[in-house]
């Protein structure tokens, strides 16, 4: 599915070890990048006619799924899902890192797990992402544009390989959830050629949203949408 400072909060961990031999720590990271691996600065703009300059999101909570075909599923009774309570605000274009950014490092317990459950809903902090789950800022031929939505989503991410899980066996590992710009990016290019965006109420802004700002909600649905698809998650930076 965006995006101020992250805000790297310590989450603690539904699921409790008995021992120190049966947990490792994963350290969870966030990133926007391209899918065909260019730089952030390349992935943001397109064709020098839309340029995303922030891409904040408001992450809910966060689950582990365990891998239920994992002989260990039936073996111990601390096997079972982690769940992270957030709320995380991940802003994942600051020109201050461009690397890949810490959402949490949590405990674990031993398991195999197949999937990151993404909650995402509206903040309720003041500012410019009260009510919104998640921004999108920047400009279209050098006019501001902001796309958001207030409505909550739920994504679930595994690995482009659908037969690769994750294993944690007292080990130390990081996972980092992608969010793959170029979808977007040619999105709107398509509507700037098309000539589908406007600044309907003369605002000065470009608003597309789900909510029908500038009477775009049917591309707010479908930015929304791709934000919901083109995430993945990924063992490297």
């Amino acid at each position: 599915m965006s995006i101020l400072a992250l805000l790297a909060i310590i989450a603690s961990s539904c699921t409790n070890s008995s021992d120190s031999g049966t947990s490792g720590t994963v350290a969870l990271k966030a990133s926007a990048v391209s899918a065909t691996g260019t730089t952030l600065t390349t992935a943001r703009t397109a064709a020098n006619t839309v340029v995303i300059t922030d891409f904040k999101i408001n992450v809910a909570n966060i689950k582990f799924e365990t891998d239920m075909e994992d002989d260990r599923h039936d073996l111990y009774p601390n096997y079972e899902d982690v769940k992270l309570r957030g709320p995380f605000l991940l802003d994942l274009i600051d020109p201050n890192n461009t690397v890949s950014q810490l959402i949490t490092s949590v405990n674990v317990t031993n398991a195999k797990y197949e999937e990151v459950e993404l909650k995402f809903e509206k903040s309720i902090v003041a500012g410019e992402m009260s009510g919104k789950t998640y921004m999108i800022k920047g400009t279209i031929n050098g006019k501001a544009f902001m796309i958001w939505s207030g409505k909550d989503a739920e994504l679930e991410v595994d690995f482009e390989d659908a037969a690769k899980d994750f294993t944690v066996n007292g080990n130390n590992m990081a996972l980092n959830i992608k969010i793959h710009l170029d979808a977007i990016m040619t999105k709107l290019t398509t509507l700037v050629s098309q000539n589908l965006l406007f600044d309907t109420d003369g605002d000065g802004v470009i608003e597309i949203s789900t909510d029908n700002d500038d009477d775009h909600q049917d591309i707010g649905e479908q930015i929304k949408n791709l934000l919901e698809n083109e995430t993945d998650l990924d063992d490297k930076d």
